[in-house]
This record gives structure tokens, C-alpha cells and sequence, in this order.
């Protein structure tokens, strides 16, 4: 239910429970480590404590997002691959096939499945906190 609580913050498995099927859990929880970082450090630079509240609620808000959208892409391609129902997987074979075909569009898949888009933390875009 919550990440956070006076002066403790869950990372990864101990925040979330996310099925293996998505193969992102530990992605997952690299971002949240990074996020922790960013939002710790942001407090400190402000003045604040680092277990300051306002600063765990705006991670726990940020993973949570992030949490929510891979719970729900994940839930959406088991059933898109799990149904046996002859329209729905044409759909699906021709999208497979558009995204093979269309650079622009693999790319942005690609960038999701590796957790590269979205609201990235500094550290899992690459930059300094």
C-alpha cells in the first residue's frame, strides 16, 4: 500500500510486488534507487532533513507512476499474448510486424521495455545530482 513512512523508504521488491512475466523488476527498482538519491539529495540542497516527509511523499508519488503504468503495460501483453481468439491475434501479429518493420516505432517500444522513457530520475538519465 505505501512506500514510505516516517524516515524509511522501499526500494525494489520491498516496495511493490511486480510479476516476473514483465521481466522489469529489477530495472524497477535501479529507478527507485535513483529517484530515493535524487529526491534525498534534492531535500538536503534545500535545507532539509533527508528523511524529511515531503521529500519521501514526492517519491513515493514518482514510483508510483511508474509502478502503475508497468503494472498495467504488463497486464495488457499477457493478455494480448495469452488469448487464443483469432481477430485479437491477427491484431497482434501485424502489430509485432509494423514494429519490426518501423524504425521510429521499435524504437519507442525499445525505449520502454528498457525503462528509458518517462519520468526518468537524473541518475537513470545519465546525469549528475
Amino acid at each position: 500500500e505505501r512506500y514510505v513512512a516516517p524516515r524509511l523508504a522501499l526500494l525494489g521488491d520491498a516496495a511493490r510486488a511486480i510479476h516476473p512475466i514483465a521481466g522489469q523488476g529489477f530495472n524497477l527498482g535501479l529507478r527507485d534507487v535513483a529517484a530515493l538519491a535524487e529526491v534525498v539529495m534534492d531535500a538536503v540542497r534545500l535545507g532539509l532533513d533527508a528523511g524529511d516527509a515531503a521529500a519521501l511523499a514526492r517519491y513515493e508519488r514518482w514510483r508510483r507512476v511508474d509502478s502503475m503504468a508497468l503494472l498495467v503495460a504488463t497486464d495488457g501483453l499477457n493478455r494480448l499474448f495469452s488469448t487464443a481468439f483469432p481477430p485479437v491475434r491477427l491484431i497482434r501479429d501485424l502489430g509485432l510486424a509494423a514494429v519490426g518493420q518501423v524504425p521510429p516505432l521499435r524504437r519507442f517500444f525499445m525505449r520502454h521495455a528498457m525503462g528509458l522513457a518517462g519520468d526518468l530520475p537524473r541518475l537513470a538519465r545519465g546525469d549528475a545530482l
